[in-house]
């Protein structure tokens, strides 16, 4: 996986490759601010596509390139604010639109810059672990340790240290990546 910087250049000599690299490893990024804004699936999409005609065009005048993850969920903020004003759902800033998700406070863009960091750290294991922790920790709740057995081809009792290798693994890669955004306990 391509260092967001070395992407960005690429991106800037006309690379294709780097530019759709970028769009779909961040996309979630702005999809989840969004979502957090309280935009619908459509609104989603024109978010998606602002943020990205946006950064396309500032992508030459980035000055620290290293903290993309910021600026893009900076920029999705202010244009979900936009997007829910124009479409006339009240919300002009972010205290309404805090106060429509019953919300006191805003969430922290470190919040999103970690969430970023664990789709990236996930994105660098291979496809074994990966499927094992989105389903022991993705959304919803988790299957037994009997049907990911079936499910990835291994016995019962193997989960369980599978399970620590690939989080083991998951932290090195966020250690190396991202060592400052997370302090972890246990595992």
């Amino acid at each position: 996986m391509q260092e967001p910087q070395n992407l960005i250049d690429a991106a800037l000599q006309g690379d294709a490759a780097s530019w759709k690299e970028l769009v779909e490893r961040y996309g979630p990024l702005v999809w989840s601010v969004g979502r957090d804004c309280g935009l619908n699936q459509q609104d989603r999409e024109d978010l998606a596509q602002a943020v990205f005609t946006i950064l396309l065009r500032q992508l030459p005048h980035l000055r620290d390139r290293s903290a993309i993850t910021g600026w893009l969920v900076v920029t999705a903020k202010r244009e979900a604010w936009r997007l829910s004003a124009r479409a006339r759902r009240a919300p002009t800033s972010s205290d309404d639109i805090l106060a429509m998700q019953g919300q006191t406070e805003e969430p922290e863009t470190d919040q999103y810059e970690r969430q970023q960091a664990v789709r990236e750290a996930m994105a660098k294991l291979d496809p074994r672990c990966q499927e094992l922790l989105q389903a022991l920790f993705g959304q919803g709740e988790p299957p037994s340790y009997d049907a990911i057995a079936v499910r990835l081809g291994i016995r019962p009792n193997s989960v369980g240290p599978t399970r620590r290798r690939c989080l083991e693994k998951a932290f090195q890669h966020l250690d190396e990546d991202h060592g400052v955004l997370f302090s972890r306990k246990n595992t």
